[in-house]
């Protein structure tokens, strides 16, 4: 069963699985994850771990020995694996249906990877062991799955944080597990049982924000102004060039356009608009939040900066780019600006 972070708790209090196959390219998230599994599996009698980091091929001599070692006396026990890879060979993929068949009660499997290939999805393989166990898909947390994150981790270190404070944390670390939790350690360190101000945080951290051309299109389409524009900024000042982000922000305004003057597109359209079934419903909400007369005013002003960059006319094109992800990202109509 295919499950993401917020059903886990809910599925271990219903019972241990005879598998977990934890997919992530974010080390803190996995970690997470596994700590959660490990602590339940721990309160069931599990005491026993092995540890074997496995290539594609899923073969290891100790793991087959592992697996085969059956006594009356054994305690229960977890294997865990760390395979460096997101997909399964051939190969590999045979021999790991062949270690479900050798679990046993007493047995706890494990496995870590890095982010599961969509087309692992749809393999035999994934199909036969999908029914068996837990496949928990780690994606970058949404903005109220980071908040909900944040504010349990803040709670798990038993800081005394003010709201201020709290929110200082959030958008310095928006998204950041990794950066947050060594944020929180270091205030943990700092302060212990004290209280926590803004500013005790800001003179204390450094931001760490994680930011990607990707979370930058969501916030848009979420019509998360505010956080659109700081993801820019970020972007800016890493270096990214202004020629990557418009391009990016003009395919998403190219797919606004389409879909507000053709809210249910069919599957040939989707082909055409080369739009993820996945994005569909999300892009289709964004649309709708204006018409399309809106949508195509804005290609005005792309089409201004685009003009800046090239040097053909006087300007500044990060504050085009900037008015035009404004634009796109409010939840009102703003007026297209020329330059």
């Amino acid at each position: 069963m295919k499950i993401n972070l917020a059903q886990l708790a809910p599925s271990l209090n219903r019972g241990l699985s005879a598998f977990y196959w934890l997919s992530c390219d974010d080390p803190a998230l996995q970690e997470d994850a596994l700590s959660a599994i490990l602590t339940e599996a721990q309160k069931q009698g599990f005491n026993e771990k092995q540890h074997f980091v496995l290539s594609t091929q899923f073969d290891d001599a100790g793991l087959w020995q592992s697996l085969h070692n059956r006594c009356l006396w054994q305690e229960k026990k977890i294997i865990l694996i760390h395979l460096n890879a997101g997909k399964l060979t051939q190969n590999g993929a045979t021999h790991f249906l062949d270690c479900l068949r050798l679990i046993t009660a007493d047995t706890l499997l494990i496995i870590q990877s890095l982010k599961l290939e969509s087309n692992q999805y749809q393999s035999t393989w994934y199909k036969t062991a999908d029914p068996k166990g837990i496949f928990l898909a780690l994606w970058p947390l949404a903005e109220k799955e980071w908040q909900k994150w944040l504010n349990d981790s803040i709670k798990a270190f038993q800081l005394r944080i003010d709201p201020a404070g709290i929110q200082a944390l959030w958008s310095n670390f928006d998204g950041n597990v990794l950066g947050a939790k060594n944020a929180l350690q270091t205030l943990k360190l700092a302060y212990n049982d004290k209280a926590i101000s803004e500013q005790d945080i800001l003179a204390l951290i450094t931001p760490q924000g994680d930011y990607t051309l990707n979370q930058l299109t969501d916030a848009i389409l979420n019509a998360e102004g505010i956080k659109a524009q700081r993801i820019l900024n970020y972007l800016r000042l890493q270096g990214v060039e202004i020629v990557l982000l418009l391009w990016a922000v003009l395919r998403e305004l190219r797919l606004l356009s389409l879909l507000s003057d053709n809210p249910v597109p069919s599957d040939k359209d989707l082909l055409a608009y080369r739009l993820w079934p996945q994005r569909k419903a999300l892009l289709q909400q964004a649309a709708l939040r204006f018409p399309n007369p809106h949508w195509k005013a804005l290609f005005k002003t792309a089409a201004t900066c685009d003009t800046i960059i090239k040097g053909r006319k006087p300007g500044n094109p990060w504050i085009v780019l900037s008015q035009l992800v404004c634009s796109m990202s409010t939840a009102t109509p703003l007026l297209a600006m020329e330059a």
